[in-house]
């Protein structure tokens, strides 16, 4: 059976071209204002989540036309659009998640997505993919990549066990404590990397 794939578009910047984002999505959700970058994108959204304050009428009124399932929060809420549009990626059985938007927010708009994708990882795996970096949530990857890109394992978490291959700087079960810089600012040095974390949450970003 085939994965599930859901396309996830947040409010903020999104510095992305379509060519990036060639895959098929089952379900695209638009959260509050995202959904322009779909719109953007030419992509059409299947939902739109959020309590609707930033979106412009335009989108609104295109959305309605599309026939968009709308999912509209209330202004003061426990949660933030973001993770009411995660629960519906849940709910619609999605197996991956890529997540664009969100780019080059406030500090903590910014820290907020790494810990609630992180949050996530072990129900759903998701990729944020920016301008200038894809961020991996999972515990267990391998990239095709350029020979001296750069790449780091960033320890949401104490991370155990970990291993890199094909790196300037491989590491071989090792621990790795939450915030070390140990696995920071690393270069491929062929065209494959391979990470492997038995225990923890991490977040992979790579320079593209």
């Amino acid at each position: 059976m085939s994965s599930i794939k859901t396309l996830i578009s947040a409010g903020g910047k999104c510095g992305i071209e379509r060519d990036i984002l060639n895959e098929e999505y089952k379900n695209l959700i638009g959260v509050d204002s995202g959904i322009t970058h779909l719109y953007r994108l030419f992509f059409q959204p299947t939902h739109l989540v959020g309590d609707l304050d930033s979106i412009s009428e335009r989108d609104l009124e295109r959305a309605r036309k599309d026939e968009a399932i709308f999912i509209e929060l209330d202004a003061d809420k426990n949660k933030t659009d973001l993770e009411a549009a995660y629960d519906l990626a849940l709910e619609l059985d999605s197996d991956e998640v890529i997540l664009i938007g969100g780019e080059e927010g406030d500090v903590d708009q910014l820290f907020g997505i790494l810990l609630l994708c992180a949050s996530f990882a072990n129900k759903i795996k998701t990729t944020w993919v920016q301008n200038d970096y894809s961020i991996y949530f999972q515990n267990e990857i391998t990239l095709n990549i350029d020979s001296g890109k750069m790449f780091s394992v960033i320890a949401i978490s104490d991370l155990k066990n970990v291993i890199i291959q094909g790196a300037r700087w491989n590491i071989d079960r090792e621990l790795v404590l939450t915030g070390s810089s140990r696995t920071l600012r690393n270069e491929s040095i062929g065209d494959e990397i391979k990470i492997k974390i038995g225990e923890g949450k991490a977040a992979i970003a790579v320079k593209t």
